[in-house]
Formats: C-alpha cells, sequence, structure tokens
C-alpha cells in the first residue's frame, strides 16, 4: 500500500470539518445493481464479437485478458470504489458533453465517465468506452480546464484504441512465445483480495505497456486530447499546466508525524498508554536515502517521463510556448467539489478499505486541530474497521506491512504501532472514539 501513501502525502492541509459532513452516500445499492447488470449485458455481447474476431491460441489469448478486464470492472462498482454522487456525476459529464460537442470523432461511439473514490490523482480509458476519473483529480488540479485536459486525454487513448493493441500484443506474445503455461495474467489473478484502489492498479496494469511504447502512447494521446481539448476554446496552457501539476506531485514528500501525537490521542481513562506499543524492529541496516531516491524516480509510475511530453507538446504545438495572461471565469462548480473532496478525505480512505491510511492521516490533522469531533469520529470508525479485521486475521488486507527501503520512518512508526496493539486494546480505542 505504500503506493497509495505518496497519494495522500499532498494533503496535508488543514481544514474545517463540520460535525455532520459525511461525502460518500453509502445507500446506492440499486444504482450499483444497475451499472453492474448494464456492464454484464454490454460484455456478454463484446465477448461475441471478441469470439468471432480471433481464431486458435489468440482467441483464447484475448478473451483471458479481457474476461479478467470485465471482473475488475465489476469488483470496482460490487466494492462500492465507484462514486454515485449526482454532484460529480453531473459535472464530469458536463466537461465532457462540451468536449463531444465540438468533435464530431466523440459522436461515433458512446463514452461514459465514473468518478471512483481512489485517491490517487490519476484516470484510465478502457476499450470498452469507459473512462474512470479518480476523485484525487479534484484535489490535485486546480480549475475545471486541467480536469477536462485529463479527460481529453483519456479520450485520446480511446480513439486510438491503445488497450485493445496492448492486449492483442500481450495475447500474441503469450500464444507465440511463452506458450500457454505462462499467461500473463496469472499474476494477475493471484490477487485474490482487491485491498483499496487494486482493482484500478491491476486493470491499469494489464491495459498499459512499459517502457519506450508506453511513454510513446502517452505522447499519441496527449496529442489528440490537445487537440479535441483546444477545439472548446479552452485556454490553451492549462493542458501544460495540468501535465505541470502532475509532475509536482511526483516530489512531494511524505508525511510526518509528531510522535507526541500517540500518548496525546491513545492516552486514555479505560486503557492507559503503553510505551511498548511504539516498539520498532532494528532497520539499522537499511539505507534511508534509498527511500528518498525511490520517491523522486518512482513514486508517480501512472505519468512518466512527464518532461518529455511537455517538451513534444510544445515542439508540435508552438502556441503553447506562448505565454499568456487571460483571466479565464473559474467554473465555482470545480472549486465546490474541490473543497468537498477535501474536506472528505478521511472518510473517503476509510470507504475505499484503506483504514490505515485514514488513521494517519487523521493523526496528521489532529496535530493541529485536538479538538475536531469529526475527525476523532472517524478515528474510532477505522479503529472499529480494525478490530472486525485482526478479528477475523484478515489486519493485512487494511494496514499495509514494513517495507524499509520504501517507507519513510514515520510511517513505519505508526505501522509498528499499529501491528502492536492487541485485539481488545483495538477495541477499546475503537469504543473510546467512535461516539465522541
Amino acid at each position: 500500500m505504500n503506493r497509495t501513501l505518496f497519494f495522500i502525502c499532498y494533503f496535508i492541509s488543514i481544514y474545517t470539518y463540520s460535525q455532520n459532513h459525511q461525502l460518500i452516500d453509502t445507500t446506492d445499492f440499486e444504482q450499483r445493481e444497475s451499472l453492474i447488470k448494464s456492464y454484464e449485458k454490454k460484455y456478454e455481447t463484446f465477448n461475441k464479437q471478441i469470439n468471432s474476431s480471433y481464431k486458435g491460441k489468440m482467441r483464447k489469448e484475448v478473451s483471458k485478458f479481457y474476461e479478467v478486464s470485465q471482473t475488475n470492472v465489476l469488483q470496482l462498482i460490487e466494492n462500492k470504489k465507484l462514486l454515485f454522487d449526482h454532484r460529480f456525476q453531473n459535472y464530469v459529464d458536463s466537461l465532457y458533453s462540451i468536449l463531444k460537442s465540438k468533435n464530431i470523432l466523440l459522436k461515433k461511439e458512446p463514452i461514459n465517465l465514473y468518478v471512483t473514490k481512489d485517491p490517487s490523482p490519476n484516470a484510465i480509458s478502457i476499450g470498452d468506452g469507459t473512462i474512470f476519473l479518480n476523485i484525487g483529480l479534484f484535489n490535485l488540479l486546480e480549475n475545471e480546464y486541467q480536469l477536462q485536459s485529463v479527460i481529453a486525454h483519456e479520450v485520446g487513448h480511446l480513439i486510438l484504441e491503445h488497450s485493445k493493441k496492448n492486449i492483442e500484443k500481450k495475447a500474441n506474445l503469450n500464444s507465440t512465445v511463452l506458450s500457454r503455461n505462462s499467461y500473463t495474467t496469472r499474476s494477475i489473478n493471484k490477487e485474490k483480495y482487491n485491498k483499496g484502489t487494486r482493482s484500478f492498479e491491476l486493470l491499469k496494469d494489464m491495459l498499459y505497456t512499459d517502457g519506450e511504447e508506453r511513454r510513446q502512447q502517452e505522447i499519441e494521446a496527449d496529442s489528440i486530447g490537445y487537440l479535441i481539448y483546444k477545439s472548446t476554446g479552452a485556454p490553451n496552457t492549462e493542458f501544460i499546466k495540468a501535465l505541470a501539476t502532475l509532475k509536482l506531485f511526483d516530489s512531494v514528500p511524505a508525511i510526518v508525524l509528531d510522535s507526541t501525537i500517540y500518548k496525546k490521542m491513545f492516552d486514555l481513562p479505560e486503557q492507559a498508554f503503553n510505551e511498548s506499543w511504539l516498539k520498532r524492529e532494528n532497520f539499522e541496516n537499511y539505507n534511508y536515502a534509498l527511500y528518498k531516491e525511490k520517491i523522486s524516480t518512482d513514486s508517480l509510475k501512472d505519468h512518466p517521463e512527464i518532461d518529455e511530453r511537455i517538451k513534444f507538446l510544445e515542439t508540435k504545438f508552438p502556441e503553447l510556448n506562448q505565454q499568456t495572461n487571460i483571466d479565464f471565469k473559474a467554473d465555482n462548480r470545480f472549486d465546490h467539489l474541490k473543497q468537498i473532496v477535501d474536506q472528505s478525505y478521511v472518510e473517503n480512505l476509510y470507504y475505499i478499505n484503506e483504514y490505515g491510511l485514514s488513521i494517519y492521516l487523521i493523526l496528521n490533522r489532529l496535530e493541529n486541530n485536538y479538538d475536531d469531533n469529526y475527525l476523532k469520529k472517524w478515528l474510532g470508525i477505522n479503529f472499529e474497521g480494525l478490530y472486525d479485521a485482526k478479528k477475523k486475521y484478515q489486519l493485512n488486507r487494511y494496514v499495509d506491512r514494513l517495507v524499509p527501503n520504501e517507507q519513510s520512518e514515520s510511517y513505519q512508526k505508526f505501522l509498528n504501532f499499529i501491528w502492536n496493539l492487541n485485539l481488545t486494546e483495538i477495541g477499546t480505542i475503537a469504543n473510546h472514539y467512535k461516539t465522541p
């Protein structure tokens, strides 16, 4: 889960919380069931087309890839990873409608956009005309034009059929070189349980290539995406600024907790603080400089070589080199939704089953907002989730294990603290805070 730790590091500002505020509507059963049935029907038709388009081993391999892809999409929906909130849905639909109204290419095939509860500032387009936009984009991006540029980029992937081409390439490799005993999808299927954002990541890993080919596809999607975006009359430079903003995310350091927060929050009337909770394993032989290097080189794997992409766009489209002071009117809806996401970040992490990260972020915010009952309530809710998980011997699904070369010392101390608590101690903390 260290990948998600980087995702929350940007959002360490202190916000004013409403005591009763809740972003995620958990009463979305009917919407989820309806969408699942819609996609099952859609996949049934699509799979028939696959069977008639390929032959022999290639058909088997391609079908296997699509089967895993479709399963992951359905899991995203079934496991409540999509945000069924009309405010967000209507907004992203309106941004896409603007793109569609100005581009004849977008009028041929239906494209559906959905907002996921994934906190990473990312998006993915899959070969069936679906685009998933992570809610983390609202945190990181600055305005509606930058969000629209991300949508245009993903539309570019769809138009260029990148996911289809990538699946065909991997399937051909399996059927001709690796043989039937070496399915690439075997590694994907090893993940029996989807922890937090894992379905999204598996889907992206399977549909996208790596290395030079991946970089080329990103550049291709940038180019056609920019043309789609430009046709709407939106400020040209915001397309570049969106990429630059994503690049900034790449260098953000991990959150660091003041170690005094543990005793402050967990020395309770019904349970005194135990110093042994903070007992740490000895990692003196690990070089923590490797951790810092990893942040700067690997933390944004989904957007490689952004400098290269920006340089290519500025070379191909000279107008992007021109500095402009155009004072465009911002859409207040974006700012409003951004504020909602910012304020609801801890509960959003809870709803995607990232209990450990939610607690870590709560503790960070409590350092400056100790009397915030909203934060304390969610601290109790998360610990209640940990209690149920530990009782079932499933804590590792919701809290990271220590990986010294990939995690900050502060985060490792936090993980030691969580793993050192016994079931009764976790339950006591949950009961103390869940009804502040």
